[in-house]
């Protein structure tokens, strides 16, 4: 074999089995059989298919996953999608992966580019998009037509206030993955996290990167455990998020102050906290004193 034609065999078999990582550039997840145990199930939107949604992962990491197949829309115009699809121990999107033979397409069966991969993982991790609120008849402008060659018809253009959260040309698909990983499904994955809640998985929605994870771990905790996880708590605080530091100052008991340790802590973060968090917390170290 020459040299130039086994490089360009190698790459190609490289491209092959490319798969789609989520747009922070993460490295994908290998999901072992062994290590995943079924938890619920996810129906496809025709209900065609019941897709199985498993917890997977070690004590340290863990996370909610399905191979999900489904039509996204209601007559044989569309292919079938297949995806991995991962959700973080609070029951929100994390990532997608495509499987190496089932691109993702769009209208007349144009395959996916990589921005239209990001856009769509864009979408998906909104928890309250606008796709959330709409009904599949109120996707498409009526007043609007377009030509599609491969339907032989025309088809309505999409509704001016969804347009730029939907992947061009792939409304449906955009639609229906959204609904289908931001449903009630949800609320199911919490409910199990939630049944099951331990150390390490508070652990774990503490660390998070998704303020809203960090929250629901933070509703899912007893005036002792804001005491004992007082260090973990401010560096929370020092990541300045509002929505979670608004939350999580009214919780943090007084007596939590009452350690020279914890106060000590504080003081050293202190700079970097916003005026309205100084002032929650002030009031509570009064109290502590008082």
């Amino acid at each position: 074999m020459k040299p130039a034609f086994f490089i360009a065999w190698v790459i190609g078999i490289f491209m092959h089995f490319l798969v789609f990582v989520d747009s922070d550039k993460k490295s994908a997840r290998e999901v072992n059989p062994v290590q995943c145990q079924e938890v619920t199930i996810l129906p496809s939107y025709d209900s065609a298919f019941m897709n199985p949604v498993m917890i997977c992962g070690d004590s340290s990491e863990q996370f909610f996953y399905s191979e999900v197949e489904s039509a996204v829309c209601q007559d044989e115009l569309c292919r079938l999608v297949y995806l991995k699809i991962y959700w973080d121990l609070a029951g929100y999107y994390a990532r997608f992966e495509i499987f190496e033979d089932e691109p993702l397409t769009k209208n007349d069966h144009i395959e996916f580019s990589r921005a239209d991969y990001d856009k769509l993982h864009d979408a998906l991790k909104d928890p309250n998009s606008i796709l959330g609120e709409k009904t599949k008849e109120e996707l498409l402008d009526k007043s609007k037509e377009r030509y599609s060659e491969k339907i032989d018809g025309y088809t309505g253009a999409t509704a001016k206030e969804i347009k730029e959260v939907v992947v061009d040309g792939a409304l449906y698909s955009t639609f229906t993955l959204w609904n289908l990983v931001n449903g009630d499904i949800r609320s199911r994955l919490k409910d199990h996290t939630k049944a099951h809640l331990n150390e390490q998985k508070l652990d774990q929605l503490l660390d998070s990167e998704n303020p809203r994870t960090v929250q629901f771990g933070l509703k899912n905790m007893g005036k002792e455990d804001y005491v004992a996880q007082f260090p973990k708590l401010l560096t929370i605080l020092a990541r300045g998020n509002g929505l979670v530091n608004f939350y999580l100052v009214k919780k943090i008991p007084a007596e939590a102050f009452a350690k020279e340790a914890n106060q000590a802590a504080l003081k050293a973060i202190w700079e970097n906290l916003d005026l309205n968090t100084r002032s929650v917390l002030e009031r509570k170290m009064q109290d502590e004193r008082s």
